[in-house]
């Protein structure tokens, strides 16, 4: 071979060379660019609750609110792109047993339902007076219209459970129960818990929940315990994938009317007093 064609054989392995090396650098960074935007796609999904057909639910906490615990489940549900139902008592609103204006507003910023439970929670509805039942129910509308003026108030859950069908009727809200009971209150941290009792109740709250779940299920929770917190936690993250999305009881139930009782979507389960 003559020392030019020796040359142009050269140039032309170190072209072919050059381009297979350029087309293997783009085709690897399409991968990352693919990788990357898949990454994306997931977080996106985690942080808006999507992600196909998902079978809706609703959590309710009673009693609040509280400034910590109540904006601590705000934030945890903000991470999935949930909403919470909260039924709030008027005199841990206004301070006359506590201030948790604070919490109040935190959540209803965030899109989560504001019910009533009642303004001092030692009333029952199945045995007040008129005037009381009334009194309980505007004392804590006030209350929270005081905090957030905008807020559209659709639904009561009566302290306890306890209210007669006659009660119901006359109610301005719809009437909220549930069909899943954490019994979180019963698993709450006491003085002397070591972190292995402390997991135990946390386990035992998740557990009560995830056991029986179904879709349409409304579930009861309290938002002023820390084990309740706690149990939040593992549970949206159960939830998530397990193929569940949390969602306010006016969308699960489709803007119940007034004067009526619901515990769930579909109506097929009972629950047990208390709340």
């Amino acid at each position: 071979m003559t020392k030019k064609k020796w040359g142009i054989l050269v140039k032309f392995i170190c072209i072919a060379l050059t381009f297979t090396m350029a087309f293997s650098i783009f085709a690897g960074c399409d991968d990352d660019d693919r990788s990357s935007k898949k990454d994306k796609d997931k977080e996106e999904s985690i942080e808006s609750g999507a992600g196909g057909d998902r079978k809706k639910i609703a959590l309710t906490f009673d009693d609040g609110p509280h400034n910590v615990r109540t904006t601590d489940i705000v934030d945890e549900l903000n991470k999935y792109g949930y909403h919470a139902t909260f039924f709030v008592v008027g005199n841990r609103i206004d301070g006359t047993e506590y201030n948790g204006a604070a919490g109040l507003k935190y959540a209803h910023e965030a899109g989560n339902e504001i019910g009533i439970h009642g303004y001092t929670h030692n009333v029952y509805y199945d045995e007040c007076t008129k005037e009381e039942f009334e009194s309980e129910l505007n004392k804590t509308k006030n209350a929270i219209h005081n905090v957030i003026p905008d807020a559209k108030i659709r639904l009561m859950r009566p302290v306890g459970g306890y209210i007669t069908d006659e009660r119901v009727k006359q109610c301005p809200y719809s009437v909220i129960m549930w069909s899943v009971d954490s019994n979180d209150y019963n698993y709450t941290y006491k003085k002397g818990d070591t972190e292995k009792e402390w997991k135990e109740k946390v386990d035992t709250i998740v557990d009560n929940v995830m056991k029986d779940l179904d879709e349409g299920d409304i579930i009861l929770m309290h938002d002023l315990y820390e084990s309740t917190y706690d149990a939040t936690v593992i549970l949206l993250k159960r939830l998530y994938e397990e193929g569940y999305e949390v969602v306010t009881v006016s969308e699960l139930l489709n803007n119940p009317p007034a004067g009526q009782k619901f515990s769930r979507a579909g109506q097929n389960k009972n629950h047990n007093s208390v709340g």
